[in-house]
């Protein structure tokens, strides 16, 4: 099997009929729009990127994380874009460089919109009540239950962009295939995910039960094969997507430790010394200074190190595109990249002094309490419909509570709601409904 571009590149629209072009937009540019708009996307500027928001107003929120991932993504596609096109003159008679670039940015836009409040604790959070719980699970088929015990934002950022935004619409926001491809970097079932495979793309599950059969339809039209029962080959454009978030959020992640000051200036030079060799832009890399000047420096030289591993990612990319394109790659990219032991060192210190920080800890604490007890009170009003709490919640969210709807897909509107939730509004509500806040703001 060899991928081919000019299917993987497909610009149809899923759920929707071919549109009118214009000029003043390509259709990845449009997919882009389409993502920035969404009430999904606007929603992560209250959703934890590591750090507690309320903390310091210039920490990375969800959103100024995409927005970052974004660039870097629109960087990387270009750059591998012009490189396929040398490659196969061919390419070039349909696509531009650009169109690489456009593709994986709206992915990268889109790349965090199924992730639950509170970072991936909140993924924890919810497959941990699920597996304590077990609601309705007489009701449920070993799929739907996988699906719930391994809940992914992977997962749910595929049904929000196919089904949940613009939800009167078939397809959801009507991407084109081919930034749905991008977009999806786990293309398999949570019955055919395993953890412990060797092979990138199959470690965590990337599609729900429901959404196995349509993914299947659009692989088939971008040419991607499919290795094993619900088991497909990547996109080619998904290995940019992840190298993209991969870059941003080690990088940004340690910048705003070091400006939280969990993460000494001393070690941050140290780190971004070999990603920034070579460079005439380095500025002198001796701790100390003022506070201004010093963050200045930090700026340049995240952005110096950021410029490298773009690259990087370009090259490794083109050492492997050969595997790549007849679906037999199944490393990680990074372990490609000739700062890949920078990169393990950078992701290192940021577990360490970052992703344990005590108000990180804390935070991911009082999160995970919401998470689970808004889960527990709406699975309780499901089970118990007639008692009055359940009367009551019917009345709050009659869309939420449908009697009819068979049990896994109550579940699923459940788990959509609640992990569409931001930050402060998850433990607001719980606040509320556990009476331990009126509503209204009166404590």
């Amino acid at each position: 099997m060899t991928l081919d571009w000019r299917r993987c590149m497909s610009a149809a629209r899923f759920g929707a009929p071919a549109e009118d072009t214009t000029v003043a937009r390509t259709p990845f540019q449009r997919d882009y729009d389409r993502v920035l708009f969404s009430g999904a996307f606007r929603r992560l500027a209250d959703k934890t990127q590591v750090f507690p928001l309320p903390y310091d107003d210039h920490v990375h929120s969800r959103l100024t994380h995409s927005l970052e991932v974004a660039s870097i993504g629109r960087s990387l596609g270009t750059l591998v874009g012009t490189r396929e096109i040398e490659h196969d003159p061919a390419v070039g008679g349909s696509l531009d460089a650009r169109d690489f670039g456009d593709c994986v940015a709206a992915a990268c836009l889109a790349h965090d919109l199924g992730n639950p409040p509170f970072g991936h604790v909140g993924e924890d959070a919810i497959r941990e009540f699920f597996d304590r719980e077990r609601p309705f699970w007489d009701e449920l088929t070993e799929r739907q239950r996988r699906d719930l015990l391994r809940f992914e934002g992977n997962a749910q950022t595929f049904r929000i962009v196919t089904r949940l935004e613009r939800a009167t619409r078939p397809g959801g926001l009507q991407l084109a295939h081919a930034t749905i491809g991008a977009l999806v970097k786990y293309p398999c079932s949570a019955l055919a995910a395993d953890s412990a495979a060797s092979e990138k793309s199959t470690r965590k599950p990337g599609l729900f039960d429901g959404d196995v059969a349509q993914w299947g339809t659009l692989a088939e039209a971008l040419g991607l094969g499919s290795t094993l029962p619900e088991r497909w080959v990547r996109h080619p454009l998904a290995w940019l997507t992840e190298a993209a978030d991969d870059i941003a959020y080690l990088l940004l992640d340690l910048e705003d430790g070091l400006r939280l000051r969990h993460v000494p200036e001393a070690l941050f030079l140290e780190l971004l010394a070999p990603l920034a060799a070579g460079d005439p832009r380095t500025p002198d890399l001796a701790p100390g200074g003022e506070y201004a000047a010093r963050m200045d420096r930090a700026d340049l030289l995240r952005a110096i190190a950021v410029n490298a591993l773009v690259h990087d990612a370009a090259n490794a990319f083109d050492a492997a595109r050969g595997g790549i394109l007849a679906g037999r790659f199944t490393a990680d990219l990074r372990t490609s990249m000739r700062h890949r032991d920078a990169m393990k060192c950078i992701q290192g210190v940021c577990v360490e002094h970052c992703y344990r920080a005590r108000d990180v800890l804390k935070m991911e604490l009082a999160g995970a309490e919401a998470i689970q007890g808004l889960l527990a009170i709406f699975v309780t009003a499901a089970r118990e419909a007639d008692s009055l709490r359940g009367v009551h919640m019917r009345q709050l969210y009659p869309r939420l509570f449908q009697a009819a709807a068979p049990a896994y897909e109550r579940l699923l509107r459940i788990t959509d709601h609640v992990s569409g939730m931001t930050d402060h509004y998850a433990v607001r509500l719980y606040r509320e409904l556990r009476g331990m806040r009126y509503p209204g703001g009166r404590d």
